[in-house]
């Protein structure tokens, strides 16, 4: 993923509310820096398909990839 989508994939994980879906909070992001909807299907998309691979959440799937990126910062 690319390091202007991790950037929004953080700020939406660190954002999220209780019991909120990421997708929803992913939005909740995107419309606050004004992005349009193509980015959200392309930050969605991205991943659902590595969940779908994975066979786990996309929750999980942010935090592994966000978590690679800080591991790969430092």
């Amino acid at each position: 993923m690319e390091p202007e989508l991790l950037a929004l994939l953080r700020e939406a994980v660190d954002s999220q509310q209780r019991k909120e879906d990421l997708e929803r909070s992913i939005g909740r992001t995107l419309r606050r820096h004004e992005m349009n909807f193509g980015m959200y299907v392309k930050i969605t998309s991205e991943l659902r398909e590595l969940a779908g691979k994975k066979e786990i959440s996309i929750d999980d799937v942010a935090k592994e990839l966000l978590a690679k990126h800080q591991k790969n910062a430092d």
